[in-house]
């Protein structure tokens, strides 16, 4: 049976949460950041040229020793703008050099750090938290790229939030069924109810994307927070549930059956 094409982008309204009110569904804090340091063990390149190109979701990434690694981490801490930008660019090569555990013990509580950077370098460095699955230890520690991807998730720069949405979407079809729910659905239930509203705008595009993934119990207390959103005192909230109505709605009925959206007692 052929499926039925998705509908048609939704009206921009400002008050949908009677719709959704009618579908029946079937983190500790962070820690200060670790300074970087150079290891005691050897570089965990062992290449003697040092400068070598490989190849990375096909774009040449330079190889770098633990000491480049470490001098492209300090450019991020420095005052120069196009060399915080470059760095943010280099986070790939640089968990790389460091290696996974590494990376997830001081890499990323760094990057968690640095939220309050100017958006150019916040853009660089969400569109790379993406590509770092394989270097933080793969599928088992996917879900440790998800806390600085929170916290960019939250950023007033759209562009930053787009590209941090982006790439949890790619973290998260890394995640086994476990990460999935406990620490991505649980990063969307936070953002669609923190105070500032650029969080909850970032919940209103996260919330369909996670749906149909999700267990009954998650599923019906997403819709409650979309219904909220739709309901949200901020007109900008309002306009991007709106816009994602549709997408959700389409969710719901491929998931659960056109009987979810009517209301029965």
């Amino acid at each position: 049976m052929n499926k039925a094409p998705p509908p048609p982008e939704m009206p921009d309204v400002t008050d949908t949460g009677t719709i959704i009110g009618t579908i029946k569904p079937l983190a500790a804090p962070l820690e200060p950041a670790p300074i970087l340091a150079p290891s005691e063990d050897k570089p965990l390149n062992n290449d003697d040229g040092g400068g070598d190109a490989m190849d990375v979701d096909g774009e040449a990434v330079e190889s770098v020793d633990e000491e480049d690694a470490l001098a492209t981490v300090e450019k991020l801490r420095g005052d120069d703008l196009s060399s915080r930008v470059e760095a943010a660019r280099k986070l790939v090569t640089v968990a790389i050099a460091l290696g996974p555990q590494r990376t997830r013990d001081e890499l990323l509580p760094f990057l968690s750090d640095g939220v309050d950077d100017d958006d150019e370098v916040l853009e660089a460095v969400a569109s790379s938290l993406g590509k770092l699955v394989p270097y933080v230890g793969g599928r088992e520690y996917a879900a440790s790229l998800l806390q600085p991807l929170e916290l960019l998730l939250a950023v007033e720069e759209t562009v930053v939030r787009d590209k941090a949405a982006a790439s949890a979407v790619i973290v998260s079809e890394c995640t086994n069924d476990s990460d999935y729910a406990k620490e991505f659905v649980g990063m969307i239930g936070r953002l669609a109810t923190k105070e500032w509203f650029t969080a909850r705008i970032s919940a209103c595009g996260l919330i369909p994307v996670a749906f149909s993934k999700m267990n009954p119990e998650l599923r019906k207390t997403h819709l409650e927070h979309f219904a909220n959103l739709c309901r949200d005192d901020a007109p900008m909230v309002r306009r991007i549930a709106s816009r994602n109505l549709g997408k959700l709605l389409y969710t719901v009925v491929e998931t659960m059956g056109p009987a979810a959206l009517h209301e029965e007692e």
